[in-house]
């Protein structure tokens, strides 16, 4: 498979562009091709850790039915924004403005938007949510209160995929713990001001060194425009968990790897009514007008159940994992773990974790005989151990795995519980 190839099955920015001329909020030519194969270009290795990551991931999503019995009642994920300048294209920048968009952010991932049962009828049974909480910053990386928004003085360029390197990461918070936002007028740094946003697909190389990012224009923010195109901001998220375009490489299936996204091509207009059967593909399909990864900003309604499968997947890539786990909710202000050694909740009495530090092995013992399940993760967020168990006694083996910080996350039906572990 060439590295082409790969760029394109894996990318790693997807951008959105808009015109600003009179209410006419249509996407340009996306300059994706260009920033991937630059990027690839200079770290040719990373497309093909990228999509061994992926097929990491799709097994380990398979596997969970029989392995693990519980997942969060909701992915809690820690934001931070990044202003460069206050005023974009006339219109203000501010805290009021940021937590607004962040609250339509949410609407349309969890199906709270207005229009989300104004959805197509042919495409309502296909409709999607996902259980994702994205929040704030509270505390900033080095523990301190915060607002999650940080301003600085005008930049541009970011949502470039080299050459501004230095600069992201001046700025990044860890990327481990924050999804970080980098807001600009002129996001390429080109003196064009009407492209919307950037994102960068999953890639532990970027998260490694503090680029993984969405860079977005102020203008577009909601309330700076309508609600509809305010949604680009959820399309960009989209992208940041592993959404491709659903007319990425044209009309071909599956184009966009979903499979029941139908191909089409880029802003072939919204549907003229909820049972209209326009607009088609090249086969003569309906397609999903309404998607969030289309182009069609007046009618942004929707997921699928295979898009969200796909989101479900990404949650577990490596350069994702970290960013909803327990420890860093605790680290980013927004709860404590349910138990970090010492607490004193139930089910973290129940369990006895040791020895700590730990040489060798780790011994579990609780006196209930109820089932549970265990895991262990390492600092980025990699599943090193899954099992599940109902023994009063199980030992976990640790002399292969490096030295360092690990976490042991036990959960059964009535909670969970996180124990930090130092391997010697």
């Amino acid at each position: 498979m060439s590295i082409y190839r790969l760029i394109s099955l894996l990318a790693g920015v997807a951008c959105c562009i808009s015109s600003l001329r009179a209410q006419e909020q249509h996407p340009a030519s996306c300059r994706t091709p260009e920033v991937m194969q630059e990027f690839y270009t200079l770290h040719p290795e990373e497309a093909t850790k990228e999509m061994t990551a992926r097929q990491s991931s799709i097994r380990e999503l398979k596997s969970r039915p029989t392995t693990i019995t519980s997942e969060p009642d909701t992915y809690h994920i820690a934001v931070v924004f990044h202003v460069y300048g206050t005023t974009q294209g006339g219109k203000t920048v501010d805290d009021a403005l940021i937590r607004g968009a962040i609250d339509k952010l949410n609407e349309d991932f969890q199906g709270r938007n207005a229009d989300f049962n104004t959805v197509h009828d042919q495409f309502k049974p296909l409709r999607a949510t996902k259980n994702i909480s994205f929040f704030l910053a509270k505390l900033d990386p080095e523990g301190r209160p915060t607002t999650g928004i940080n301003y600085y003085p005008e930049a541009s360029g970011f949502a470039n995929g080299n050459g501004y390197d230095a600069l992201v990461q001046a700025d990044a918070w860890d990327n481990y713990r924050y999804v970080n936002v980098y807001v600009q007028h002129d996001i390429f740094g080109d003196g064009t001001t009407f492209n919307s946003g950037v994102a960068y697909y999953p890639s532990s190389y970027m998260s490694d060194n503090k680029l993984a990012r969405i860079v977005y224009n102020g203008a577009y923010l909601h309330t700076n425009t309508d609600p509809e195109f305010a949604s680009v901001l959820t399309h960009e998220f989209g992208h940041f968990f592993n959404l491709i375009h659903t007319f990425e490489r044209g009309c071909t299936h599956p184009n966009d790897e979903v499979e029941d996204t139908p191909p089409c091509t880029s802003a072939q207009g919204c549907h003229p009514s909820e049972s209209a059967n326009l607009p088609q593909n090249c086969y003569g399909d309906l397609i999903n007008a309404e998607n969030y990864m289309d182009y069609n900003s007046g009618c942004y309604k929707m997921f699928t159940r295979g898009q969200i499968k796909r989101v479900d997947t990404a949650l577990y890539f490596p350069s994702r994992i970290t960013l909803w786990q327990d420890s860093t909710l605790a680290s980013t202000g927004l709860s404590r773990p349910t138990s970090i050694a010492g607490s004193d909740d139930r089910i973290g009495n129940e369990f006895k974790i040791y020895p700590n530090p730990v040489a060798s092995h780790i011994t579990i013992r609780r006196n209930s005989p109820t089932p549970y399940d265990i895991q262990v993760f390492n600092t980025l967020g990699q599943a090193i151990h899954r099992s599940r168990d109902n023994r009063s006694t199980t030992h976990i083996h640790m002399e292969d795995v490096p030295p360092g910080l690990y976490y042991i996350h036990i959960s059964d039906d009535s909670g969970s519980t996180v124990q930090k572990i130092t391997r010697l």
